[in-house]
C-alpha cells in the first residue's frame, strides 16, 4: 500500500483520518493525497416557477468559488503541517457530488488505501441521506480505513 487517499472536509474526524494516514504512509514508505470535494447540489427551484434567474445563478457561482478557495487554503495547511514527515504529499480540490468525486478520483489515480473518517449519524439521517463513508465502502475502487470519532 503505498498510495494512500484521504478526503478532507474540515471536520475533526477527517483531520484524525488524515494523521492517521500520514502514519501509516510513514510505515509503509507511502505518499499521501489529500482531497476536498466542493458539493455541487442540483438546485430546486419549486414547480412552474422556471428556470433560475441570472441572479440566483451568480450567487451559487460566489458561493462555489468561496468554499473552493477555503479547501484550496485547508489542504495547503494540512501540506504545510505534514511537511516535515518526509512524505510525498499531493493535495487536490474537486467539485461536484461528494461520494461520486472521490470514488472517480480514487479510481483514476489506482490508490491503494482510501483513509476516511466516520461521523456518527443517526439511524434516521443515513436512512434518508446516507454516509459518504458508506458509500465509498460499498461501491469504491479500493480498500477503506475508516478512522471512528
Amino acid at each position: 500500500m503505498k498510495t494512500i487517499l484521504v478526503p478532507v472536509d474540515g471536520s475533526e474526524i477527517s483531520l484524525k483520518a488524515a494523521d492517521e494516514a500520514i502514519e501509516l504512509a510513514k510505515k509503509l514508505d507511502g505518499e499521501v493525497t489529500f482531497i476536498s470535494v466542493v458539493e455541487r447540489k442540483v438546485p430546486f427551484y419549486g414547480v412552474g416557477i422556471g428556470a433560475p434567474n441570472a441572479v440566483d445563478m451568480e450567487i451559487e457561482t460566489k458561493i462555489e468559488e468561496n468554499a473552493t478557495k477555503c479547501y484550496d487554503e485547508f489542504l495547503d495547511f494540512l501540506v504545510e503541517k505534514y511537511k516535515n514527515t518526509g512524505l510525498v504529499l499531493k493535495s487536490q480540490t474537486l467539485k461536484g457530488i461528494v461520494d461520486e468525486e472521490i470514488e472517480r478520483f480514487a479510481e483514476e489515480g489506482q490508490f491503494d488505501l482510501i483513509v476516511m473518517g466516520r461521523r456518527g449519524l443517526s439511524p434516521a439521517k443515513r436512512f434518508f441521506v446516507g454516509s459518504t463513508t458508506r458509500k465509498i465502502v460499498d461501491s469504491g475502487p479500493s480498500s477503506v480505513l475508516i478512522i471512528k470519532e
